[in-house]
């Protein structure tokens, strides 16, 4: 028999009525997102192309120019929590201009805003004073900068495509993981859970491809700028474990009046810091196999953490914390064939597609040491690979299966008695030979209107990603999407450590 004290049943009931009142609260903001878009709607009916285009069309009566974009909301509930507790309410607002100097010269630019109210919404963040600092209003909105997404300047030619400006560049295009898709970094505000065109944070560069042969080309990236890849901060709906920890580590320092100092060191902006990418594509006709040849110089996105204590005797009287953008290269290729015709027996392997990416990156930088703990930094050169099968069965269904391992090797000595490599996510212990496999079903219904699909995500620590969604084209400019988000494991791994975000999202997007 249980017996519970006053003070736990006055928790309990107390608990009890926060969710009772914050469940309208919730409602309401559905209501009012709901009645904004559908009032959005009616009125996009009475023109071909909606209320904002005619009005946009009115602001900017340029001949040459063309634009689009979108308005969307996104609402995300944490599951865990009955339902009670937003993870996020997004707004997102997007335009995309292109203007025409003439058929060899054109201009586009991407500008995005967006505010997600989930930190007024949720009490906690009141009780919160770091909320409102200026190093964490990036969660809310668009920090700086970053509301201009894309800008650049296309020249094109017969011979030489020229694209000048602030844009990201595609190498890869595994499911779910980055292998060769390195080139720009990451926004890792909501894991990985978002397309990567979303979340890859655009860098200025010079984009040069030549068409060298008749079914080849090379790509030259100049890229003098540097970003490191955003993590959210303790607290936030996404935090990844190696951030939580170290915030708790440092708190634990200053109330031990230790003396302690974060130092971002971070490439300068300058010609000799100017990273090197290239790549070789080609096509060979009438065998249905395209390849790619990549090598790129540059600086790692996830910087690597140098410690250093002082103290006198057992007693530290100061921390330093150095997080170093180290220089890597990286030398690796892509490959894609479609089987037309039956290996060995008639039929077999016949109408699959076989796909690769391999990345093999030295001078790379991590952590060794043991669960949740530091003991030094030793240089890795890492080989990440992944193998893809895809084929469409019934004519609409289509299977991606993907088998990836990423493969680290210390180049520095450290006691392997004693420490491992950590995971630089999650601070947690790294396998020597990390493999995962991914499955991905999709397909339609209702000419191609309504189309559902499934993306499971396995780690061979029993660690999972579940995500089932369905998106239904209401019209030619509005889509539903509806889904669910699902994370099983340790917290030392990568999906683990969010083994409590399981959630419900709904989206609703406005195209214009």
């Amino acid at each position: 028999m249980v017996i519970l004290t006053k003070k736990f049943k006055t928790e309990n009931l107390n608990l009890k009525e926060a969710n009772m009142r914050f469940k309208p609260k919730i409602i309401l903001v559905l209501i009012l997102s709901l009645l904004l878009f559908t009032s959005v709607s009616e009125a996009a009916l009475e023109i071909d192309r909606g209320p904002i285009y005619g009005a946009l069309r009115k602001l900017l009566p340029f001949e040459n120019l063309e634009f689009a974009g979108y308005l969307k909301n996104e609402t995300s509930l944490r599951m865990a929590h009955g339902l009670d507790e937003f993870m996020k309410e997004a707004n997102i607002a997007q335009l995309e201009l292109e203007y025409s100097f003439n058929e060899n010269v054109q201009f586009f630019t991407i500008l995005k805003w967006f505010y997600d109210a989930v930190f007024e919404l949720e009490n906690r963040y009141d009780r919160d004073p770091q909320w409102e600092s200026k190093t964490n209003k990036k969660l809310k909105y668009p920090e700086k900068m970053q509301w201009l997404r894309e800008c650049y300047l296309d020249i094109l030619t017969d011979k030489l495509d020229l694209r000048l400006g602030k844009q990201q560049v595609v190498w890869g295009t595994a499911d779910g993981v980055r292998i060769l898709d390195i080139v720009n970094p990451l926004d890792y505000r909501e894991w990985t859970l978002k397309n990567y065109i979303d979340t890859r944070i655009p860098l200025w560069m010079i984009n040069a491809e030549a068409q060298l042969m008749p079914n080849g080309q090379l790509q030259l990236l100049f890229i003098p700028d540097y970003e490191a890849n955003y993590y959210p901060p303790a607290g936030a709906p996404f935090t990844l474990r190696t951030v939580r920890l170290g915030t708790e580590a440092m708190q634990a320092l200053t109330q031990a009046r230790v003396t302690t100092a974060t130092i971002d060191e971070k490439p300068a902006h300058t010609f000799e810091n100017t990273k090197i990418g290239l790549r070789w594509r080609s096509i060979i006709e009438g065998h249905g196999f395209e390849y790619t040849l990549n090598y790129l110089n540059t600086y790692d996105f996830a910087s690597a953490a140098y410690t250093m204590m002082q103290g006198v005797g057992w007693v530290p009287t100061a921390f330093e914390l150095t997080r170093r953008a180290e220089k890597i290269e990286v030398y690796g290729g892509t490959f894609s064939k479609t089987i037309t015709e039956g290996i060995l027996i008639p039929g077999l392997a016949k109408g699959w597609t076989l796909r690769g990416e391999l990345a093999y990156i030295k001078g790379g930088a991590m952590n060794y040491g043991t669960d949740k703990n530091i003991a030094g930094t030793a240089n890795v050169s890492m080989c990440n690979y992944v193998l893809g099968f895809d084929k469409s069965f019934f004519t609409n269904w289509l299977f991606s299966f993907q088998f990836i391992q990423m493969i680290a090797q210390p180049q520095s000595e450290y006691d392997k008695r004693l420490y491992t490599l950590l995971n630089g996510a999650t601070r947690g212990p790294l396998d020597k030979i990390e493999t995962t496999l991914t499955l991905l079903v999709s397909t339609d219904f209702m000419h191609e209107r309504l189309k559902p699909q499934v993306l499971v995500l396995y780690g061979d620590d029993n660690d999972w990603r579940i995500s089932p969604k369905v998106s239904y084209e209401i019209s030619d400019q509005w889509l539903a999407t509806a889904g669910l988000h699902i994370f099983e494991g340790k917290e030392q791994q990568l999906n683990g450590q969010f083994d409590k975000n399981d959630q419900i999202f709904l989206e609703l997007k406005y195209t214009f």
